[in-house]
């Protein structure tokens, strides 16, 4: 939607924009310059009696869309009815001053008639009505919006599973879903159309049920072409790893992202620091879409805090859109501002190179250090390194730790690990212009004893088919523990690894080993004698232990 939309837009902002005395230049002169879709929700009462909110949204905003106005139950006031009065003026404002318009929303489970929801309507019935409503809605404005919130919130929150107490799902059934994104494309064959929901932007139960839904819908040929992050946040907020993930895999299958409905509110009363907090978190909005190809759009919901949501909903929060109550910038206008005009003189364009030599190495039993080499930053960039780790190989970063985001250095010490685990990590450079390819890498901690120790052995006598080693074995740690694993190598012979618990016996070329009895406890400062090789602590024992007078830390 973003690109080409922000494209026939272009022309129609320097004229549109009007000075403003509070700020440099209006958001959309800068959000268009960067081929981005900056866009509000609207409350149509101050539309229609406020002429400050019209001229704010006309001089800062390319994109509307209506808080209410789309909604079944504004639109689809009886069975064979339907009032267009405040959706049509929407249209025709946004149309008069250069504006893309989404619409939001053709499906959902909140904000349904009476005489719907209270009808004795069979399956056929219900299925008639949504193809109706879909084919009007849509046809009406065929052509003339960008993109369709279709389905709004189908999975439930908690489980991450389609949501079945929907009316939709009760009456119709799961395929609902399907059908609605088959009625609007029959109604319009050029919108974009959406899946839309909260919390289904970062990881997650929530979003791999929204991930898994969208997968699903594009292996049917629904003609599905994006998903809306709603992004209703609490500040302190912060765009993560996580995000950039789950961008990725959504563009993955071919899909576009949009922030659609953003607000971060704030416990009242605010203070200064709190709204420089919330400043972040909208900076961060603007970045990470300018940084990620298949972002389309940022809106908010709602421009003003003299009409947000927010404090009708959640108690004792509010504050939480980038003007004030009396239409003045906040410090949050100014952050997304100073993204949006930072490089004028040269935009950043270019994705970055993967990181080269990531190497981690494990300095203790619960450390582990991983190193790269700094990327070259393009032209007119600058370069930041996200970090994840997991125990699992090759896995994506969206099922993984997230360990740190827009870093600046070339190295991460990892602590609190599990003692002889081997920990699997991901890299990769971000910049404006999107993320590099990721690089991996990967390490065992040391064992639980403080390390692996390879020390000389001692033969103390030979007979046919092999020899037996003396192992000088001395606890110097706090506590006693109970064995270890063993390994031991020999020129020509392969390794073998064994549990110390008693007497087992490993052949390698040319070689016996007996594991003689021991004591099941080594107490600390105790030293014993046993055959032995190369010794790794497990998880959980103490730490400092020496192996033939060498210590191992």
């Amino acid at each position: 939607m973003g690109k080409a939309i922000v494209r026939n837009l272009a022309l129609a902002v320097c004229a549109l924009a009007i000075a403003h005395p509070a700020v440099a230049a209006p958001l959309r002169t800068s959000a268009t310059a960067k081929g981005l879709l900056l866009g509000v929700a609207v409350d149509m009462t101050p539309f229609r009696n406020e002429p400050i909110y019209s001229e704010t949204l006309r001089r800062e905003y390319n994109l509307l869309v209506a808080e209410n106005a789309f909604k079944f139950d504004a639109l689809h006031t009886a069975r064979n009815t339907y009032n267009f009065t405040d959706a049509d003026a929407l249209v025709a404002f946004a149309q008069a001053n250069g504006m893309a318009i989404r619409g939001h929303t053709l499906v959902w489970h909140n904000q349904l008639p009476g005489w719907l929801t209270g009808g004795t309507f069979t399956r056929d019935e219900v299925i008639a009505i949504l193809r109706d409503h879909i084919m009007t809605v849509v046809g009406r404005y065929r052509g003339k919006i960008a993109a369709w919130d279709v389905v709004n919130e189908a999975i439930d929150d908690a489980t991450g599973q389609p949501r079945t107490s929907s009316f939709w799902a009760q009456r119709i059934g799961p395929d609902y879903i399907t059908m609605a994104f088959q009625f609007a494309r029959q109604a319009d064959p050029a919108a974009i159309l959406y899946y839309n929901d909260f919390e289904a932007e970062g990881s997650g139960a929530k979003s791999d049920g929204v991930f898994n839904l969208v997968r699903g819908l594009v292996n049917q040929g629904v003609p599905i072409g994006g998903v809306g992050w709603q992004m209703h946040k609490i500040n302190p907020f912060r765009i993560s790893a996580a995000n950039h993930s789950n961008a990725q895999r959504l563009a993955g299958i071919g899909l576009e992202i949009s922030i659609t409905e953003m607000d971060i509110r704030i416990q009242l009363p605010s203070d200064a620091q709190e709204l420089q907090q919330q400043a972040l978190g909208y900076g961060d909005a603007v970045t990470f879409c300018l940084a990620e190809p298949n972002c389309a759009a940022v809106v908010t919901w709602g421009f003003t805090d003299k009409f947000s949501w927010v404090p009708g909903v959640f108690n004792g929060f509010g504050d939480a859109l980038v003007f004030d109550a009396s239409y003045q910038p906040k410090p949050a206008y100014t952050a997304m501002q100073s993204v949006l005009e930072a490089g004028q003189g040269g935009t950043c364009t270019t994705a970055p190179a993967a990181v080269a030599n990531l190497t981690a190495t494990a300095i203790s039993s619960s450390q582990i250090n991983v190193t790269w080499n700094a990327v070259t930053p393009p032209p007119n960039c600058s370069v930041t390194y996200t970090f994840h780790r997991s125990t699992t190989a090759n896995f994506m970063p969206s099922a993984s730790t997230l360990i740190a985001s827009g870093l600046t250095t070339t190295s991460n010490l990892n602590g609190n690990l599990a003692a002889g685990t081997t920990y699997h990590f991901v890299v990769f450079a971000v910049d404006a212009a999107g993320s590099s390819p990721i690089a991996r890498t990967s390490a065992p901690t040391r064992g639980g004893g403080g390390g692996t120790c390879h020390v000389g052995y001692t033969i103390v006598n030979s007979w046919p088919g092999g020899f037996q080693v003396a192992l000088s074995i001395q606890n110097t740690g706090t506590a006693a523990f109970n064995g270890w694993t063993l390994t031991w190598s020999f020129p020509g012979a392969q390794t073998i690894a064994s549990l110390w618990n008693g007497t087992a016996t490993q052949n390698g070329p040319g070689v016996t080993v007996v594991n003689m009895p021991y004591n099941a406890s080594i107490a600390a400062g105790a030293s014993y004698n046993d055959v032995g090789f190369t010794a790794n602590g497990p998880a959980g024992t103490p730490t400092g232990f020496a192996i033939n007078g060498v210590p191992c830390n």
